[in-house]
């Protein structure tokens, strides 16, 4: 494994080096270090793409992550409605509210180990406990095993005293998309958690936005790539499928919802269009836009400082919506910054502005 990575991170170099020269950084605040970062994250995509999703598994599982942010929280194991679990609690948690934490990775591969920094990050950054799981993947399991896992867990933590109004939901990438699913679930049954957090959501498994090719310049992965994924997880049901793009689901009813993008992403239309929709639908919706950000950013946190200030907004968000849900439950949280070229919006239309600050899935 070592060798392969050396031989990628080589041939990212040369051509971080080679497009530089020619036309100048891909996007105006990337350092040469991030462009490389980059490159290689599309280069490890698009290698481990034939590859059997066993070995792509282990292979992620098995690498080394920024673990700056994880020295910093206590890590516990669990199981939750029978579903393996990690906590990460930072110093002086708050003694109420907890974020269920979804990671991504197309529903095919993705752990708690490959998303233990941004866990991490976003314990510390929000003050409460997080807790992620191990949901079943594609394609051995399919829709709506995933789905199935993430209620068990909501209603293992219910059980455990939670209140859901005490519970956040948070998901990156796959991830946003299955928490976006699970609190469209819960409301069919009467039930929210408090608020859903999704970052870079897959909404759209049929990739037809604007974007998708748009920002292929300056995102990781490929969108070929990402349908056969869409595919591997789907099976026999439509890309379509409101089940599995909720960009197409009805969105009334919802709790809140924080959408961050990245605006160098190819997902970046699908959360915009999201927002859009939920707003028309009556949903209070924070938007925020990470500028020059590929997809994921605060899972690239450790190298580019908007990656970081995402997660410094994601943790204010998450800190004021869980307080909200133990006091005041009518108050709208605010997050994000204005100006600098960042963009952190309502979908109702006013600004919000306030507190602000390498995994090769693809989603």
């Amino acid at each position: 494994m070592m060798l392969r990575l050396v031989k990628l991170f080589g041939l990212a170099l040369l051509d971080t080096a080679s497009e530089r020269a020619r036309r100048g950084p891909a996007r105006p605040t990337w350092s040469f270090g991030f462009e490389w970062v980059v490159r290689f994250l599309r280069r490890d995509f698009i290698d481990m793409l034939d590859w059997p999703y066993p070995k792509v598994r282990a292979d992620l599982d098995a690498r080394r992550y920024p673990d700056k942010a994880v020295r910093r929280v206590q890590r516990t194991r669990d199981t939750l409605g029978g579903v393996p679990a990690v906590w990460c609690e930072p110093p002086r948690a708050a003694a109420r509210g907890v974020v269920l934490y979804l990671h991504g990775g197309s529903y095919l591969f993705g752990s708690t180990k490959t998303h233990a920094d941004v866990m991490a990050r976003l314990a510390l950054a929000s003050g409460a406990r997080v807790v992620g799981i191990d949901y079943r993947l594609a394609p051995e399991h399919r829709y709506p095993a995933q789905l199935e896992d993430a209620l068990a867990a909501f209603d293992a933590l219910v059980e455990r005293g939670h209140a859901p109004g005490e519970i956040a939901l948070a998901g990156d990438s796959a991830g946003g998309n299955l928490a976006l699913v699970t609190q469209l679930a819960l409301r069919d049954r009467g039930q929210q958690a408090r608020c859903a957090v999704l970052i870079s959501p897959w909404l759209d498994l049929t990739a037809s936005s604007a974007s998708t090719r748009e920002n292929d310049p300056t995102d990781y992965g490929t969108r070929e790539g990402l349908v056969r994924q869409a595919r591997g997880f789907a099976g026999a049901i439509p890309l379509d499928d409101p089940r599995l793009s909720p960009l197409h689901a009805r969105l009334d009813g919802l709790g809140a919802l924080f959408i961050q993008v990245g605006d160098a992403e190819r997902l970046r239309d699908e959360g915009q269009e999201l927002a859009r929709r939920a707003r028309e639908a009556g949903v209070d919706v924070t938007l925020d836009v990470l500028r020059d950000m590929p997809h994921n950013g605060p899972v690239l946190a450790e190298y580019h400082p908007e990656g970081a200030r995402g997660v410094e907004t994601l943790g204010s968000y998450l800190r004021a919506c869980l307080s909200e849900g133990a006091g005041a439950p009518g108050q709208r949280a605010s997050s994000g910054r204005s100006g600098d070229g960042a963009s952190a919006s309502r979908a109702g239309g006013a600004d919000a502005s306030g507190a602000g600050g390498a995994d090769a899935s693809d989603t």
